[in-house]
């Protein structure tokens, strides 16, 4: 729904930039701590009434109030006063600088003032809610007195599938134009050769991590996270999962962000630095056991570890546990030691500024470097403390970094106009259309 339905102030498009949404322009003051906001003229909410200051202002005090359940609300907590100085104007007072507010404005939708559970009719964006049936599809109309540029499809229906045999079945009988996100390699081969189908391989934000508890020994000292680190064939773990596709990294930073970094040969494999660094750490005998939600993926890459670490005499203890578990045992209540987890944010480097998530990484020039970034005075100096930072994490093995998933997508080949990456936590569908 997510700028398709709903609309924030910015948007973040397609590769990752920040673009004007509901706001046509926005002002900064010289000290960095006001932005006014310029609203785009004759928007209408799907009933019909129109936009003013007062609603953005409502959706925006709301969503950062103590009652608001948004899952990157702190990420606002910059915002001191909100204002409206005339209906198309709004105005936001900081209690510091931040390179990232507009960035984090776009994950905030602007609704009708009060209206707080996101009515299907009072989003503003170039489609309309038409229907949604929970785990089985949601359908969406365009949207025909949209402010901006006409959808070019006239609707779409999202489809929803546990099973991907059926999903791609689906496809392949012509129910479906376009698979969003293909999950295994061994789905595509019925694709490959077959010219009414296209396969497009992007980049992703979902980072596949081996986390360590960096707060407890052994993991507190970087010589055995290095160690550890080392002992990972991640080209062959990745070969294994993707069978080609994806790629190695050796952070949490996707090339898709401005501050990346290529970090994969920093602790490549090699089992004899492993050991050395295990002796200097005065480890011996060790036996990790490391948590995670069991499925095809996770298993497979268990096994992988578990021979990789047994090569330089670490014994890996699989602990499978369901997903109400690992969130309170491990992200809520830090009771692991290692785990299993994929992380689908973006510009969530961040994270390993905060010693209280739940991977414990506590180092004070990274958290300083965080803090600076957000409050430079320019781009330029935020990108180039945030690189410091991905740099920093990498080499001190703050989690282990297996890979990053392939974004696949598999359309009929009339498809076209869709994403091929995936930055964003939307998925846009207004530039999609079909080649008759």
């Amino acid at each position: 729904m997510t700028r398709n339905v709903f609309e924030g102030l910015t948007a973040v498009d397609v590769d990752g930039q920040v673009v004007p949404a509901l706001a046509e322009s926005w002002d900064v003051s010289e000290d960095g701590l006001t932005y006014t906001f310029h609203l785009q003229p004759d928007v209408v909410f799907h009933d019909g009434t129109e936009l003013t200051a007062d609603d953005v202002v409502w959706s925006i005090a709301d969503a950062i109030s103590p009652e608001s359940k948004l899952a990157r609300k702190n990420d606002l907590a910059v915002i001191t006063d909100i204002s409206a100085p005339d209906d198309e104007t709004v105005q936001l007072t900081l209690s510091r600088r931040s390179q990232s507010l507009t960035f984090n404005l776009a994950g905030l939708t602007v609704v009708q003032e009060g209206d707080s559970e996101l009515g299907p009719d009072n989003g503003t964006g170039p489609y309309r809610f038409v229907e949604w049936v929970q785990g089985d599809h949601l359908t969406i109309e365009r949207f025909d007195d949209y402010w901006g540029e006409q959808a070019k499809n006239p609707g779409v229906t999202f489809r929803f599938f546990d099973d991907p045999t059926a999903l791609n079945n689906a496809l392949l009988v012509g129910d479906l134009d376009l698979v969003i996100a293909e999950n295994s390699p061994d789905q595509l081969v019925q694709f490959e050769d077959d010219p009414r189908f296209t396969i497009t391989e992007g980049s992703s934000t979902t980072k596949q991590l081996w986390a360590f508890n960096d707060r407890v020994a052994p993991f507190s000292d970087v010589r055995v996270r290095q160690a550890l680190y080392k002992a990972i064939d991640r080209d062959a773990l990745l070969e294994a999962v993707w069978d080609g596709y994806g790629q190695v990294i050796g952070s949490m930073v996707p090339p898709t962000d401005p501050w990346f970094v290529d970090q994969a040969d920093v602790h490549a494999y090699d089992p004899a630095a492993a050991r050395d660094l295990l002796a200097q750490a005065g480890v011996t005998n060790l036996t990790i056991p490391v948590d995670y939600i069991p499925d095809d993926t996770t298993e497979t890459i268990v096994q992988l570890l578990r021979s990789d670490l047994a090569d330089v005499g670490v014994t890996l203890t699989p602990n499978p546990i369901d997903d109400a578990t690992w969130y309170q045992k491990v992200y809520t209540d830090h009771d692991f030691q290692t785990t299993l987890m994929g992380h689908v944010n973006p510009r969530d480097v961040v994270w390993y500024a905060n010693p209280d998530f739940y991977w414990g990484y506590d180092n004070p020039q990274v958290q300083e470097w965080v803090a600076q970034a957000d409050q430079a005075a320019t781009e330029e100096e935020q990108v180039e403390l945030l690189r410091r930072v991905n740099e920093t994490i990498g080499q001190e093995a703050a989690s282990a970094w297996l890979y990053l998933d392939p974004q696949i997508r598999v359309a009929k080949a009339e498809i076209s106009g869709f994403p091929v990456d995936q930055v964003t936590e939307s998925f846009y569908v207004a530039d999609i259309v079909r080649e008759d």
